[in-house]
């Protein structure tokens, strides 16, 4: 099939005729204009866009795979089925991708004639966006082809715009294809909600409504509990349809209030959506967050100051800033990071820089840059870094690190999470080194080996990548690994020697008592570190006991680095400063009010201020013993001596001393602004956050710049700036996060200055997905009607061909101009050299004198008679000679005389 891109173009092939009649005119000579009107003719016709269609040789089809929550154990069963015969089916015909999708979408694999389809890659599942998963799959397709579309999806959408997707697929002309993919629903019984005010004051009833869906009759029983207290728990019969449980506690306590509801039902199928919570903020007098381990003198002073302080361990500081509600302030007493889960100190950090929290952090044996701060969200958070080997003298070190390689560390983790722990020891000990300090791993099980022999820290890579070839397997025999690094030690030349040993202790007998000895008597420190929940505790803390050195125990794998930081500082013994000291003021410090003088120190943990932070007391070597900064919405201010009178012994006289404590946690404590009335709603495709700005007079605010900041347990999980959609209405959406608790803090600002702070809690219990139940035939129509849909259900109605094929066109227009210009050469060509339309022409006459008359038989003969007959004439070669030579020498006499003849006429003229 022939057709034109442009056809109006193409009638100006109807004036060709004229043309070349007018060109004939001008030009006699008609194989030029022949030429011309070719050279005319392909030009008009490329330019018409002349293109010529054929059948498509192959089929492009793009299969996208939900795997969504909602899809549950039997859809993705199903679904793995149907690829499976899809992958069987496929043919040099077909061209198959992939596109897996849940909240978001990503192209697994690109179109190919041997597809895998191997759903490897494990998009976010709780949700479903169907419209990003026609995106992805429109991508995949060739841009200006035709191809098909399969979606094996239950249509349980949560998010996207779906009707964009689809005029996209219409416009594109691409066919769309459903394969509805569900088992048969089940009965099914789920907390849908719990529902309660955002905000309440302490002594309020507060009203809380649970409300359960039953998909048929079921029994159960129901469990109410307001953070971890029980409410309510009883037997509930339950009809298809929603139940409603009421009840009303009482607030009594500040801070972030979590009321949980949770079902035991028979018949159910889902038990992900059998526990669901909502938050709430009790409003009550602030509270200062202790952290630390009794005797706590420090928490003593701030309630004599008439600070409300509620004490905890470390391990139950909380792991989401939005728990951090009601707090003022958090106090850390000598409290190491090793204690602390990563996601608790990133919940810490979280809360002063996004909620405006306070934080003050409190010297002592096992904080700072000796509690392994360096590189973590604690450091992040405060005024000071643990980076200070520029400004202090450290000695020269050689530590040789003992792995535990042995099989009774499997409980501990798989054999990437052994090659992982390696590198990150080794890394972070090297990171506290010098360039010229020595550092060693040795690797044992029954038998020690040296994967990295005493080598200088500056070879970094060198050191990591040997670490790295760590093997794991056989018995626990510790005593020759501890005896390789003694052997070691001695022979290097370092002012520290220091062991580490990480194991879980479980190694055979030996003379541990004696080597660690024999090895202190040489200088030689030996520290431990207990790994795993069945570690044998007991003889590493006597191998640290022996060998002087300090003895942990490892609550996961993410503490190790920390500890490992914090020991190398420990062992350089540069870190503490133990000099009696008088701190000296540095200018007029708002944190220290009108304190003028305070009474010596005995030492003090060194750290390096930042650049931004605020030094309000100095030691006699000018570190910080007191700085604060503002960070974010925030305050933090570090203390680097210590709380418990090891180094403020002579404090215990000084009537200013509780004063000054107190004085340092309200600098700190989470400072007032002019109340927000604002909210937050959530539905199960979007956070809606709303300010109502108005003044007391009930007009409203439009010169306010509103933002608001969601962070949840895993960090921050969104920033928005919230547009004044009309006078005073200030608002902004985000995607529904993952499920957890969320602390939603919304910020006015005017002028520069935060004028107003509010903090709003927001509960996702479950993903959304979880409840849909079933197939939903409603979106699946709306796809029919829209997008003219087909459903199908085997694979090899999604592999058949199309009812219309698809005919690709075929552009003419190269081989169009390359014709034009051949003939338009051969037109130049002609013109200027015309010997060549002279012989052409020639050429062609003979032709057709032949072609128009053969000479007869009889011709040819008398011709070849002729033809011998002048050979016999002209005799032999000499004969011939001569006779040319006559005739040359008789035709050079006629031209003389023929000039003879011109020179006279030429001169009887000029007579004349």
């Amino acid at each position: 099939m022939i057709r034109f891109t442009a056809p109006a173009v193409a009638l100006a092939l109807l004036g060709l005729p004229l043309l070349a009649l007018l060109l004939r005119r001008r030009s006699p000579r008609r194989l030029l204009v022949m030429l011309r009107m070719v050279v005319i003719g392909l030009l008009v016709l490329g330019a018409a866009g002349l293109e010529v269609t054929r059948a498509a040789p192959d089929l492009a089809v793009v299969f996208a795979a939900d795997r969504s929550d909602s899809m549950g154990p039997d859809g993705a069963r199903l679904l793995r089925g149907f690829l499976d015969e899809v992958r069987a089916r496929t043919g040099p015909a077909h061209r198959v991708g992939l596109v897996t999708f849940g909240a978001e979408a990503a192209l697994e694999e690109s179109l190919t004639s041997q597809p895998r389809l191997a759903l490897v890659t494990r998009p976010r599942s709780d949700g479903t966006n169907i419209a990003r998963a026609i995106e992805r799959s429109l991508a995949a397709l060739p841009e200006g082809r035709g191809g098909r579309i399969v979606l094996l999806t239950d249509g349980q959408a949560t998010a996207g715009n779906l009707d964009a997707a689809l005029a996209a697929v219409r416009s594109r002309g691409i066919e769309l294809t459903v394969v509805p993919v569900a088992s048969p629903p089940g009965p099914e019984v789920m907390v849908e909600d719990v529902s309660m005010p955002a905000v309440v004051s302490i002594g309020e009833r507060l009203p809380v409504t649970v409300t359960l869906r039953a998909t048929a009759a079921a029994e159960g029983h129901l469990r109410v509990r307001a953070n971890g207290v029980l409410l309510l728990g009883r037997e509930v019969t339950l009809r298809p349809g929603r139940t409603y449980v009421d009840l009303e506690p009482v607030a009594i306590q500040p801070g972030l209030l979590r009321v949980e509801a949770s079902i035991e039902a028979t018949p159910d199928g889902e038990a992900g959506n059998n526990r669901a919570f909502a938050l709430a903020f009790v409003q009550g007098r602030p509270f200062v967050l202790y952290v630390g381990t009794p005797p706590a003198p420090l928490a003593q002073a701030l309630e004599v100051q008439g600070l409300v302080v509620r004490r905890v361990q470390p391990t139950e500081l909380p792991s989401s800033p939005a728990a951090y509600q009601g707090t003022a302030a958090v106090v850390l007493d000598d409290v190491p990071a090793y204690l602390l889960s990563p996601q608790q100190q990133a919940a810490l950090r979280d809360y002063v820089r996004l909620g405006g929290g306070g934080l003050v952090a409190v010297g002592g044996s096992r904080s700072f840059g000796i509690g392994g701060y360096a590189g973590t969200p604690l450091e992040d958070a405060l005024p000071v870094s643990m980076d200070v080997r520029h400004r202090l003298a450290i000695p020269s070190m050689a530590i040789v690190l003992v792995l535990d390689a042995s099989g009774s560390m499997g409980s501990f983790g798989t054999e990437l999470a052994k090659v992982e722990l390696a590198k990150e020891t080794a890394q972070s000990v090297i990171d506290l080194l010098g360039e010229r300090d020595l550092v060693g791993v040795i690797a044992f099980d029954q038998v020690p080996r040296w994967l990295v022999p005493l080598t200088p820290a500056a070879q970094r890579a060198r050191i990591l990548e040997a670490v790295s070839r760590i093997k794991a397997g056989g018995g626990t025999n510790l005593y020759p690994a501890l005896v390789a690094a003694r052997d070691a030690l001695r022979r290097a030349e370092a002012k520290v020697k220091h062991v580490i040993v990480l194991s879980d202790g479980q190694t055979d007998p030996g003379d541990f008592r004696g080597l660690a000895g024999t090895m202190a008597e040489d200088r030689m420190t030996i520290s431990t570190v207990a790994i795993g929940r069945d570690a044998d505790v007991e003889i590493m803390r006597n191998i640290a006991g022996w060998g002087r050195g300090r003895a942990y125990i490892a609550r996961d794998l993410y503490s190790i680095p920390q500890i490992l930081t914090a020991e190398a500082m420990l062992a350089t013994r540069a870190y503490v400063i133990e000099e009696r000291f008088t701190p000296r003021i540095v200018g007029a410090p708002a944190i220290l009010g009108d304190l003028e003088a305070l009474p010596p120190l005995r030492g003090y943990l060194a750290t390096a201020p930042k650049p931004a932070a605020e030094v309000a007391l100095q030691s006699h070597q000018e570190d910080p013993i007191l700085a604060s900064w503002t960070f974010g919405l925030g305050r933090a201010a570090a203390v680097t001596t210590d709380a418990r009178l090891r180094w403020t012994a002579e404090w215990t006289g000084w009537s200013q001393a509780a004063r000054f404590w107190s004085q340092v946690v309200r600098w700190t404590m989470s400072r007032q602004t002019g109340p927000l009335d604002a909210y937050v709603d959530a539905d199960p495709e979007q956070v809606r956050i709303v300010l109502d700005a108005r003044a007391a007079d009930g007009s409203p605010i439009v010169a306010w710049d509103a933002r608001a900041t969601v962070v949840g347990e895993s960090g921050e999980a969104g920033r928005l700036v919230l547009e004044q959609t009309r006078p005073g209405w200030y608002e902004a959406t985000t995607p529904l996060p993952p499920a957890g608790a969320y602390m939603v803090t919304v910020v006015a600002v005017e002028g520069g200055q935060v004028v107003g702070r509010a903090a709003l809690p927001l509960a996702v219990p479950y993903s959304p997905e979880l409840r849909q139940v079933g197939l939903n035939r409603a979106l699946i129509s709306h796809l029919i009607e829209a997008a003219g849909a087909r459903v199908i259900a085997t694979p090899a109605e999604a592999l058949a061909p199309p009812s219309a094929p698809e005919r690709r066109p075929l552009a003419t227009w190269p081989l169009l101009g390359a014709g034009a210009l051949a003939a338009f050469v051969a037109e130049v060509a002609l013109r200027r050299i015309p010997a060549i339309e002279y012989h052409l022409g020639r050429l062609a006459a003979g032709a057709m004198a032949f072609v128009r008359r053969a000479p007869p038989p009889q011709e040819l003969a008398e011709d070849a008679e002729y033809a011998a007959a002048d050979r016999w004439r002209i005799g032999d070669a000499a004969e011939a000679a001569a006779r040319a030579a006559s005739m040359e020498a008789a035709a050079r006499l006629y031209i003389a005389r023929l000039r003879r003849q011109r020179s006279d006429e030429g001169s009887a003229g000029g007579r004349e």
